[in-house]
């Protein structure tokens, strides 16, 4: 278990980065039908469209979900954590979406198996495993930031962060926006990640699900999106 704060800090920062091999860039969350509908047009218009997948939509589940889940394991309850990890597989809008998740989620565990496991983990994976399901990105970060003892609102803020980051690079490359404006939609967007992560520090399970149909629907109208860039 890694035991200082600085320690921390650059494992998450590695595990988040963009270079991490778990195939992050090839996704945009439905942007590349929100682009070629015309509904994001511009920064300004990516960054609400962040903002509502972070306040409504994914973004939402997946931190209520992470909390969830880096909480079981911390508790060593392995009931709580098949619970957290059927509903992350289960609450998508689209089979793009879910590949999105699930696809992010194994490749990101197999790759720290294979790299700089933390204590705990083959226990972990194990529990995992007898779902018979593909872990969600979200778990699969928060069941690994939980084995090496990385404090939750650093881990999910992470997370959060990263997921965001993610879906501007997408949009900056199809709108098209230059790199400065992706940089000031990250920063427009900083707030929101902190927002997001907080809320679901303190949110109830009977508060889980979403409330972004448009987000939903530009998701699966990108499934038959007739040129395509991304896988979702």
């Amino acid at each position: 278990m890694l035991t200082t704060t600085t320690e921390h800090l650059t494992r998450l920062m590695a595990w988040l980065s963009p270079t991490f091999p778990i195939g992050g860039y090839t996704y945009s969350h439905g942007i590349e039908y929100a682009v070629e509908s015309g509904h994001v047009l511009n920064k300004a218009d990516l960054v609400r469209w962040v903002e509502a997948i972070l306040k409504h939509g994914a973004g939402r589940t997946d931190a209520v979900l992470f909390a969830a889940a880096y909480r079981a394991v911390k508790a060593g309850d392995e009931a709580a954590l098949i619970w957290a990890a059927e509903r992350a597989d289960v609450l998508r809008g689209s089979s793009e979406l879910a590949l999105e998740s699930t696809a992010q989620g194994t490749a990101f565990l197999s790759t720290v198996t294979n790299t700089w496991p933390p204590d705990g983990l083959p226990r972990w994976t194990a529990v995992l495993a007898t779902t018979g399901r593909s872990p969600a990105h979200a778990v699969a970060v928060a069941l690994v930031t939980a084995c090496a003892g990385m404090p939750l609102e650093m881990a999910l803020a992470g997370f959060m962060h990263s997921f965001a980051a993610n879906l501007v690079s997408a949009g900056v490359r199809l709108v098209p926006l230059g790199q400065t404006d992706g940089q000031r939609a990250i920063a427009e967007l900083d707030p929101i990640v902190h927002q997001a992560a907080a809320r679901a520090l303190d949110a109830r399970i009977e508060d889980l699900g979403g409330r972004a149909p448009m987000i939903d629907w530009a998701a699966m109208s990108h499934e038959t999106q007739y040129t395509r860039l991304f896988r979702s």
